[in-house]
């Protein structure tokens, strides 16, 4: 799996003239709903690639609000995406320059850096200045031409849609059990770089309350079953 900045990607092109089936979003959590899009471009055959248009950090970072955390840091997504199969992954910064640009314009400079043929967004995806364009615009952006554009219906389970709002929620409640069902690859807390106990301000993910647990860790690329004793303050664990 090759990993691109958006401005390598942009400046040094280099995707241009490959064919390519993308997707974009925020994918925090890899959970059943995003599969349903990541399926999508992993689905084209020999001669297709894929490729993830994805974000270095949450963009809910850069707006502030009651933003409560990541469900995964970013090297557990990329780690995702490479288990999966996927071909290219693109980070954006979002910065004041990239929140400036309109959605033509953004799917324009995707069209100038690679040989687009297939577009895979959810149903509620929006995108450019004050999400100026949605699912709907971009079937009308591309109607006409050899762009296949998806629009991958909501993903429910026992009737309500799945959204990574729903996943933090059941995390910082303590209902961890259910995560599996809504998963990928299930939930685990990054400890790559820290020491037990971690501090909770030490981490940009979203932690359970204070409670003893047993789930996996994630360690500089490894999965690690563990004893997790959280506290109001930090997460500490012993290795199983």
């Amino acid at each position: 799996m090759r990993i691109y900045s958006w401005k390598e990607f942009t400046d040094k092109k280099p995707l241009s003239g490959i064919q390519c089936a993308i997707t974009i979003g925020v994918f925090d959590g890899i959970h059943k709903g995003h599969m349903e899009l990541l399926r999508q471009v992993l689905s084209q055959g020999s001669g297709i690639q894929s490729a993830v248009f994805t974000f270095r950090e949450n963009p809910a970072t850069y707006f502030g609000g009651n933003y409560r955390g990541d469900i995964y840091t970013l090297a557990q997504k990329v780690s995702a995406f490479e288990a999966l199969g996927i071909d290219n992954v693109v980070l954006i910064d979002f910065s004041a320059d990239f929140v400036k640009l309109s959605g033509k314009q953004f799917f324009s400079i995707l069209r100038a850096s690679l040989n687009l043929k297939k577009i895979a967004v959810g149903y509620d995806f929006k995108c450019g200045y004050q999400n100026d364009t949605d699912s709907s615009v971009i079937v009308s952006m591309f109607k006409g031409t050899d762009v296949d554009v998806q629009v991958v219906p909501e993903y429910r389970y026992s009737g309500v849609p799945v959204k990574s709002t729903m996943i933090r929620t059941f995390i910082q409640v303590g209902e961890l059990n259910i995560l599996p069902e809504l998963m990928e690859f299930g939930y685990s807390i990054d400890i790559s770089g820290h020491r037990s106990p971690m501090l909770r301000s030490d981490t940009t993910q979203v932690l359970p309350p204070a409670g003893s647990y047993s789930l996996q860790l994630y360690d500089r690329g490894e999965y690690r079953n563990a004893s997790i004793t959280a506290s109001d303050e930090a997460v500490g664990w012993e290795f199983i």
